[in-house]
């Protein structure tokens, strides 16, 4: 497993203190062998789309949930990111995706871990959230995706040229984790509340049946209107030993720390576990946070202000 060099975090203050604001992030790490202009080009372009569809509906007066998962519906079609098309490959060769989205205001959450044919794995996760009375889904087939509702492809779909070279380059040149392209979206709709949503594919040669922390309530998806919404990416293990976004909140609540004080801290935590990444989280009240100590992340933000991307 790779370590992070260094515990040092960047941190980013973005957007207003009050009405509707979107974060999303597009995963943390390393540029890679891979990276190029043209890819940084398209990664930007993608990004920039998934904030025209979340703010177009927070601009409305849409919940924040409408918004996070409009934002990952179009991160989780487009290849560049690690999350539906183009989901990292298992050792076996396969797509493994997770999901979660949480709700402030209610607490509400549901999340799935392993789903092979779910076009978007964030309205399987939501489904859970509002069709069970469960939170966490292992691996549901197409027939429980179908009574939901949710749209399904052939496993075949989730797989590009690109990931089939990652999982290459990870078995003949040694396992080396690929630390990018995990999606996420926080949300404020203009009531108050937040949410958050994160889909992954995980990471590049990992174990099938592996889980990491994006479906897991706390770790790496966290939403409670009395404290922030956050969403993470990086090595999930450090942020699962980390407890690392309700880390953020509770710090937020208990100790009186910003945001941006709170998402270093965590991410001191990660680095401690010798991993990396980075997280956006943004209060019920106050100016929405980018945090990482990897060597970049993939982010964007909106409100009726403006907007930046950064790839």
């Amino acid at each position: 497993m790779a370590q992070a060099e260094s515990s040092i975090v960047v941190r980013e203050t973005v957007g207003g203190a009050s009405g509707p604001l979107l974060l999303i992030h597009g995963g943390a790490g390393s540029y890679g062998k891979h990276s190029t202009p043209e890819r940084h080009e398209q990664v930007r372009r993608d990004l920039k789309r998934a904030l025209d569809a979340g703010w177009v509906l927070l601009a409305a007066g849409a919940p924040a949930t409408e918004a996070v998962c409009a934002a990952i519906h179009v991160m989780e079609d487009a290849e560049e990111f690690n999350a539906g098309r183009g989901a990292a490959l298992t050792s076996q060769g396969k797509a493994q995706m997770d999901a979660c989205l949480m709700t402030g205001e209610d607490g509400e959450v549901g999340a799935v871990a392993g789903v092979t044919t779910a076009r978007h794995p964030i309205d399987a996760a939501r489904a859970v959230k509002e069709l069970t009375k469960h939170v966490l889904f292992a691996h549901p087939d197409d027939a429980q995706l179908h009574e939901w509702g949710v749209e399904t492809e052939d496993p075949q779909y989730f797989i590009t040229e690109a990931r089939r070279q990652s999982l290459a380059d990870a078995q003949t040149g040694g396992d080396v984790w690929e630390k990018h392209g995990t999606i996420g979206a926080v949300a404020r709709d203009a009531q108050g509340h937040v949410a958050a949503a994160t889909s992954t594919g995980g990471i590049t040669n990992q174990l099938p049946g592996r889980v990491g922390d994006s479906p897991l309530p706390g770790c790496g998806t966290y939403a409670a209107d009395d404290s922030a919404a956050i969403s993470c990416t990086g090595i999930g293990e450090a942020f699962v030993k980390e407890v690392a976004a309700h880390q953020v909140a509770d710090r937020m609540r208990f100790a009186g720390q910003s945001a941006s004080e709170a998402a270093s801290a965590a991410l001191d935590g990660v680095a401690r576990h010798h991993g990396d990444g980075g997280m956006i989280v943004l209060p019920a009240q106050g100016a929405g946070v980018f945090a990482f100590n990897s060597e970049m992340m993939n982010r964007g933000w909106m409100d009726d202000s403006g907007f930046g991307v950064e790839a």
